[in-house]
């Protein structure tokens, strides 16, 4: 990349951030009390945007939380397929949401045989992330100590590339029916330093294999791990070898047939590694307040994902 780390920056562009991609059924967009904007910038010489929620009254040292877009998706669409919910729960916790935005509506994650834009063309989607963590340190001041990732699909897939690459810049991540790469396909020089890490997959995803294999119904896609080898994987990085805690969640209506299983690894006081088990469930992000399409699998009413994935983050000590 021509632009350095050092000196990649982002700005500040008028407008509001609308818009959607994909099909699914959103209900009416919540009456929220912060502001959202566009920013963009020039990162290793392609322009680089992402949308910032800001709540109202944000104190000094507030968390920021970059929520990463799935593939053939962008940051107007996860604002909206995961609900709006993180802007209801940055409202409510003092909080900052950053939308990133793709190349070619994807990220350059640690997959080898992925084939699309950000792949193909190297983009540094590290140093973006980077970009915008510094920005907003900048901008409003948030604590560079409670950062966090969190994503869907791709985008859980982004998140484990910062977990594997960068694991010093954030203070956990969560990831939304993704896998870890198998070895021969991952490219990703993993540093080895421990960094909390939940895990949410539906046991019949179509797209990604919760018992693993080929991922995302292409031969140029690539393989994973299974779900139990991907957590397996955290819970040896965190150190936290003991049993976990394991619940069932209430079950919220008997005319849906998924359950959802939460398994607890702890160290040092805290959860260091969860994964949700959602059986029965697809390729979806849980919540109450948009409705993935039925071709994507079954989606759970028994787990609000951004409400149980914010619930890991704020218990988490600052890095």
């Amino acid at each position: 990349m021509s632009c350095s780390r050092a000196a990649a920056t982002l700005v500040i562009a008028a407008g509001l951030l609308c818009g959607s991609l994909g099909t699914g059924f959103a209900a009416t967009p919540p009456a929220l009390k912060g502001t959202i904007s566009l920013n963009a910038g020039t990162i290793g010489g392609r322009e680089r945007q992402y949308a910032v929620y800001v709540p109202p009254d944000l104190m000094p040292g507030a968390p920021l939380v970059i929520v990463l877009h799935g593939g053939g998706g962008d940051g107007p669409y996860m604002r909206m397929s995961t609900g709006f919910e993180f802007d209801m729960l940055a409202d409510a916790n003092g909080f900052v949401v950053a939308y990133p935005n793709g190349i070619g509506q994807a990220w350059n994650t640690c997959r080898k045989r992925v084939n699309n834009t950000a792949k193909r063309e190297r983009i540094d989607d590290v140093a973006f992330i980077e970009a915008i963590i510094a920005h907003e340190a900048l901008a409003h001041r948030i604590d560079r100590r409670r950062v966090y990732a969190t994503g869907h699909s791709f985008g859980g897939q982004m998140a484990f590339r910062l977990a594997l690459e960068r694991p010093n810049e954030f203070a956990g991540i969560a990831a939304i029916s993704s896998n870890l790469p198998v070895p021969a396909d991952n490219e990703c020089a993993a540093s080895g330093m421990p960094i909390p890490a939940m895990i949410i997959n539906g046991t019949d995803d179509p797209v990604n294999p919760y018992r693993g294999g080929r991922s995302g119904g292409g031969t140029t896609a690539g393989s994973v791990l299974s779900t139990d080898a991907t957590t397996d994987y955290f819970v040896r990085l965190n150190g936290a070898g003991d049993p976990p805690q394991i619940t069932r969640l209430p079950h919220q209506d008997d005319s849906d047939p998924t359950w959802v299983e939460r398994s607890a690894w702890t160290n040092s006081g805290h959860d260091a590694v969860v994964l949700y088990a959602v059986h029965g469930g697809g390729h979806v992000v849980p919540q109450p307040y948009f409705r993935y399409p039925s071709n994507v699998g079954r989606q759970t009413k028994d787990l609000d994902a951004p409400a149980a994935i914010w619930a890991f983050f704020a218990a988490l000590p600052p890095r």
